[in-house]
């Protein structure tokens, strides 16, 4: 991960700078992974950041705001009973890896003065906090290790603390020396181990990321995949060095997309992407870990309370499309009904030529131009009259049941559509109030109803927690370089709202063509607003959809007073004949830059 030991160096010695001495006023733990302290210094207030979390465990002062639970977990209320109070004396990194300890003076129960130490192990999925005392012994641990785990070493309350085991083989990066590193080098291509340069990298030396290995080897050769032995060796030493050396510099560096979204970080400067990433250096290592991971913690975290809606959303779409397999089958059986008919008319037709006990009556096919014989298969114990009545009965049931298959058939169909625009619902789900909104308009529609019970850990249900008033809505809104403003449903219940409460008959309305998507509204009465603005309504139309990454997807868009919702339709679903369509392509970075919520 992009968080190697380089990094970790760099925010240690950032939070050297800011909050050393710093007194602890609060502690919190508002995620199961994830510990705050409150800092108060001269020189103002901070919290510091303490994450295990396995996908963005990190630590760093932070600037967002998170909810805290109503029962704080007992590891928070620990670090509150011994460390309230307290104030930070050292922050270090222990060896060249991924451990930080902090060291905190507090008093204790009896009111003398003790240390005490956090150590934080940021490693993937093996991240830890652990709460040590004054001689390191382990008073807890958010992940508490014992003989069960897979993991050789054992963390429990009353141990000795003990580092993580290092890397077997490997050299810290720091102590390197040139010598060192040529012979490695020397060694390596003389047992014919011919690798890339970053993956001889990697195998040798700790502390180094996938990412910074590659860079090393980009400046080195202008190329991330360069074989070792095709390397300059006093080249690719000095790039190392000029990372790893005695007067390295930590810059914080930013690699984002061509959109600004950031995919990766570092605390030197990357330039292996060259024109195809944006670099961005911002002010410290704190504030680039707070833009990297505050996009994706938010997705994460809405993906994680809405497991209920998902699940439900699966669960319905697969039970629907099992109906509509065995009713698609039904009426392709329904198929062959005017044959029945045909057989009882020939029966009919031929009745004197019959009696009953017959096997099977073979006659002409009056019908037909070749006038061939058919066989009909007859019932023994019926007569000809009843075997034509049986055959008139299967042709009238299959009648009647293709209509009403049909009807079922599209019926669910239908229902898919919605269940989709649901799913493209969550896609923009951006707090719990969106989430709230949308097991509303689930509850409303009957599903709750029909699946209940979908969480776990005595959690309300999906129908518990619709019940709940939701809050007021609030669209997206956006403003065209027009200065026309533009409303745009996050969700079904949104979409209604725009659409039928807030807009004016002669408003414009757009939505993607034929696919799940936002009801857009541009609002301008009866102005006729320029191209320009058609088109960025267009594109942020298309942006909130499911056909928000094709080249060229297709909006229509027409006035509102075209658009005619049907008594009783579900949440989302309009009518409209008479409309225009436009292609676009959804430029992101525009759609955001224009939006103003």
């Amino acid at each position: 991960m992009p968080f190697d030991a380089g990094f970790v160096a760099a925010i240690v010695q950032e939070l050297n700078e800011t909050i050393l001495g710093a007194r602890i006023e609060k502690i919190h733990q508002p995620e199961r992974d994830e510990v705050i302290l409150h800092l108060r210094s001269n020189k103002g207030n901070d919290k510091l950041l303490l994450s295990a979390s396995p996908g963005s465990s990190r630590i760093g002062i932070t600037k967002s705001e998170k909810e805290n639970p109503n029962s704080p977990p007992m590891f928070c209320m620990l670090l509150r009973k011994h460390l309230s109070g307290g104030h930070i004396l050292s922050i270090t990194q222990l060896g060249f890896d991924r451990v930080l300890r902090f060291e905190i003076s507090s008093r204790d129960e009896m009111g003398f003065i003790s240390n005490k130490y956090i150590v934080a192990e940021i490693m993937g999925k093996y991240s830890n906090l652990i709460f040590l005392d004054e001689k390191m012994r382990v008073l807890s641990a958010l992940h508490i290790l014992d003989i069960t785990s897979l993991n050789k070493r054992q963390l429990l309350p009353g141990f000795s603390y003990e580092l993580p085991p290092a890397q077997t083989g490997k050299t810290d990066a720091l102590s390197v020396t040139k010598e060192l590193f040529l012979s490695v080098i020397n060694e390596d291509l003389s047992q014919d181990k011919d690798v890339p340069a970053d993956k001889f990298l990697i195998s040798h030396f700790a502390g180094l990321s996938p990412l910074v290995a590659r860079e090393i080897v980009y400046r080195t050769t202008k190329s991330t995949a360069t074989r070792l032995s095709l390397c300059d060796k006093e080249a690719l030493w000095f790039y190392f060095h000029s990372i790893y050396g005695e007067e390295k510099k930590f810059v914080p560096c930013l690699v984002c997309d061509m959109a600004g979204g950031p995919f990766e970080f570092s605390f030197t400067e990357i330039r292996q992407y060259e024109n195809a990433a944006i670099l961005k250096t911002p002010e410290s290592f704190s504030a680039l870990l707070d833009t990297y991971f505050a996009q994706r913690d938010a997705k994460d975290r809405i993906k994680q309370r809405a497991q209920d809606i998902l699940k439900l959303l699966s669960v319905a779409s697969s039970r629907i499309n099992k109906k509509l397999d065995l009713q698609r089958g039904e009426l392709a059986t329904c198929s062959g009904k005017e044959k029945y008919k045909k057989w009882g008319d020939l029966i009919t037709a031929n009745m004197y030529l019959l009696k009953k006990g017959m096997e099977h009556a073979v006659v002409l096919d009056y019908t037909s131009e070749e006038m061939e014989t058919v066989e009909i298969p007859l019932e023994l114990n019926l007569t000809p009259s009843q075997n034509a009545q049986k055959y008139y009965k299967k042709y009238n049931k299959s009648k009647s049941a293709e209509v009403i298959l049909k009807e079922q058939i599209e019926q669910g169909e239908k229902e898919l559509v919605y269940l989709d625009s649901v799913f493209e619902s969550l896609t923009k789900a951006e707090n719990e109030r969106d989430l709230a909104e949308i097991r509303s308009e689930l509850s409303g529609s009957g599903y709750a109803k029909r699946l209940t019970a979908l969480t776990k850990q005595n959690k309300p249900s999906l129908k518990q927690k619709a019940n709940k008033a939701p809050p007021t809505m609030k669209p997206l809104t956006f403003t065209t370089s027009g200065g026309y403003r533009v409303l745009c449903g996050k969700n079904n219940l949104q979409n209604d709202y725009v659409t039928m409460s807030l807009a004016n008959k002669n408003d414009y309305w757009f939505h993607v063509k034929g696919m799940p998507g936002s009801h857009t509204l541009l609002i301008c009465g009866s102005e006729e607003p320029d191209a320009k603005d058609f088109t960025e309504c267009a594109m942020i139309a298309a942006y909130y959809s499911s056909a928000r990454k094709l080249p060229n997807a297709p909006v229509d868009y027409t006035r509102v007073k075209n658009i005619k919702k049907p008594k009783g339709a579900k949440p989302g679903f309009v009518l409209y004949e008479t409309n225009f369509t436009a292609y676009v392509t959804a430029d992101e970075e525009l759609v955001l830059k224009r939006k103003t919520d």
